[in-house]
């Protein structure tokens, strides 16, 4: 287990590296890369960035219900586990309707049917055949799992997918940063502006031109976030089917081209520049390192009780 959890360390280090040399690549050439690549009106580059929402929000709301089970089923007080219950089951509702909203908003599906964007009965088509079945499939699952440290495990992965959200948000809300399609358009006063530069006056061409206060959002790609996130999301699959442990580095590889994937689309569509996408890309990747030192440390602690009831030796009266 110990070799498992040093080989991801390892792996994500590796990735973090290279994400670091976009990074600093995109610092310096951010606005020519933009230019080469600006394809906009690609539909299958729309499609797939669409995609790249989607884990995440179904995972957690999985998740929940995973949680759900772990706390119906636990030792804690009838009130305890009514109000834990309760909450497990309103974040998945709201998880699954944030989700679906994104998914088929104007920079999803939205932009390819753009009468999907808000559409409310869509909306609830997709979270009750997409999202919400996976409630009660992660309900399932947690049922035939042994470990008593899966509650543990499913916490600590929720804490850092909902931190990597906020961070996302308020980081956007920072810079505010104009998306390179619309610095192409060519409004007065908004063009290009490096990543290390915070954008002024956002709000008062919001309101005087009419753009979408989503365009002031590039830096970081919450796309890029959101999709390379799933390196580490994915290792909870052996939480639930243990035979996959030995493959950990392969799903973490698999998730990572799926995220290349989707920072390719962000960049192409003219979303994201490929400082916007690497930031994030690295972001995602200092997050798999500290879930993986904190499912180090559940299973650890698991291991030390369990050695050190194992030594202890029952006293008799003589």
């Amino acid at each position: 287990m110990k070799k498992n959890y040093l080989n991801l360390v390892f792996f994500y280090t590796a990735i973090l590296l290279v994400f670091g040399a976009l990074f600093l690549t995109g610092t310096f050439c951010d606005e020519s890369i933009a230019a080469f690549l600006f394809t906009p009106d690609s539909t299958g580059m729309k499609v797939l960035t669409s995609l790249g929402v989607y884990p995440f929000f179904s995972v957690l709301v999985l998740l929940f219900g995973a949680l759900f089970q772990r706390m119906q089923s636990s030792q804690l007080g009838r009130p305890a586990k009514l109000v834990i219950c309760l909450l497990c089951l309103l974040m998945s509702l709201a998880t699954g309707a944030i989700g679906a909203d994104v998914f088929l908003g104007n920079d999803c599906f939205g932009s390819v049917f753009p009468v999907l964007n808000g559409n409310i009965a869509a909306i609830s088509a997709v979270c009750l055949v997409g999202v919400y079945p996976l409630f009660f499939l992660g309900f399932k699952l947690a049922r035939g799992v042994e470990d008593r440290l899966l509650a543990n495990r499913i916490v600590g992965l929720i804490v850092i997918m909902l931190f990597a959200l906020v961070t996302m948000l308020t980081l956007k809300n920072v810079f505010h940063r104009p998306r390179y399609r619309t610095v192409v358009l060519g409004y007065e006063g908004v063009g290009f502006v490096p990543w290390y530069t915070p954008f002024r006056g956002a709000s008062g061409y919001i309101k005087t031109l009419g753009i979408d206060k989503g365009e002031f959002r590039s830096f970081p790609s919450g796309h890029s976030i959101i999709s390379v996130s799933l390196i580490y999301i994915i290792q909870s699959v052996t939480w639930f089917f243990p035979k996959l442990r030995s493959k950990s580095i392969l799903l973490s590889a698999a998730a990572l081209l799926f995220g290349a994937v989707i920072m390719l689309t962000r960049m192409v569509l003219g979303a994201h520049f490929l400082s916007d996408v690497s930031a994030a890309a690295m972001l995602g990747t200092m997050l798999s390192l500290v879930h993986t030192l904190i499912q180090w440390r559940i299973t650890e602690g698991e291991v030390s009780a369990e050695e050190t009831a194992a030594v202890k030796v029952p006293v008799t009266m003589a």
